[in-house]
């Protein structure tokens, strides 16, 4: 009786958390300018902007690609 809820707990976890087949990198998001920011419109409107591969990819390419104003110095 424990293995099976074992294993059917195992198949269950395996099955829910999957991967985003398909899902596209940083780097490609970096090299990609139209999609990235395609796909960073998309995701930031969703209700979880990172609950993908996908969305983290293109969002993180976004954040950490450059494409941000830096902010002006401040004369403190």
């Amino acid at each position: 009786m424990k293995k099976g809820l074992l294993s059917l707990g195992l198949a269950a976890t395996v099955l829910l958390t999957g991967c985003d087949e398909g899902a596209q990198s940083q780097e490609w998001y970096k090299a990609h300018d139209k999609e990235r920011i395609a796909k960073y419109d998309e995701c930031t409107k969703a209700s979880d902007p990172r609950g993908t591969e996908d969305c983290r990819n293109a969002i993180d390419a976004t954040v950490h690609g450059g494409s941000f104003t830096k902010s002006p110095n401040k004369g403190w």
